[in-house]
């Protein structure tokens, strides 16, 4: 039973995908990657708690599949207006948002945040403010290093009033962001993450289990049987005295 148990670790260690089992990654990402995290975001900005939880964004790593040029990541986002797909490649700490035009969008550059920390991507210019070490309710880590982000501010180059900046946690991702109020001259909180879990995808429901007669009928003993009873009666030989 042991040695079963000790096979059965094995060939999950060795099963494509990037789970709870597999390797981390060679460079540690500032971005969700292992398969079935699910993480839970809302609103801070939005007053009414009630209207914070039903306006909640789930967000799902669905696949992660490592290659030679990087892991290619499927994320799924669900909310109560529906549910959509993006995918993502990461490679050497950086994460570029896959799209139809040639490149994609560079959301987080390779060498991120040590060796790259200013950028610019599609007419928004981005920078590292420094790190900083999280502190939301309900959520807990196992170390301080886990528990400690990057701030990244970012503005448009067409608009720099149209500021934001972002918290991001190693192998999780956006933790929190705050967006500008040129009004009140302040930061406020527009995104947080809330939950921070596991799923995994439902399993097939299992067939209906037979009634007993149609188990009866279906044995190999009652074939026989059923196939005599079914047979119609031999004819009486000779005539009636």
């Amino acid at each position: 039973m042991k040695v079963a148990a000790l096979a059965a670790a094995f060939l999950l260690l060795l099963a494509p995908g990037c789970g709870r089992f597999s390797t981390p990654q060679a460079h540690r990402v500032y971005a969700a990657w292992e398969e079935g995290l699910t993480l839970g975001y809302e609103d801070p900005s939005q007053a009414d708690a009630g209207q914070r939880a039903r306006n909640r964004l789930m967000v799902r790593v669905k696949t992660c599949q490592p290659g030679a040029n990087g892991s290619t990541v499927t994320l799924s986002f669900t909310a109560l207006t529906g549910q959509s797909e993006v995918h993502e490649l990461q490679k050497g700490g950086g994460v570029r948002l896959l799209t139809d035009t040639p490149g994609g969008i560079v959301l987080l550059p390779e060498g991120f945040p040590e060796r790259v920390s200013r950028w610019e991507s599609r007419g928004v210019f981005n920078w590292v403010v420094g790190r900083a070490m999280v502190q939301l309710p309900g959520l807990h880590f196992a170390t301080p290093a886990d528990a400690t982000g990057v701030w990244v501010e970012s503005f448009s180059t067409s608009d720099p009033t149209n500021r934001s900046r972002t918290l991001y946690l190693p192998d999780l991702g956006e933790a929190e962001t705050l967006s500008w109020d040129q009004a009140h001259w302040r930061w406020v909180a527009t995104n947080r993450l809330v939950t921070r879990g596991f799923t995994d995808v439902p399993a097939p429901a299992a067939p209906a289990a037979a009634s007993p007669a149609a188990q009866a009928s279906a044995s190999p003993a009652a074939q026989p049987a059923a196939k005599s009873a079914a047979k119609p009666a031999a004819k009486p030989t000779g005539s009636a005295q």
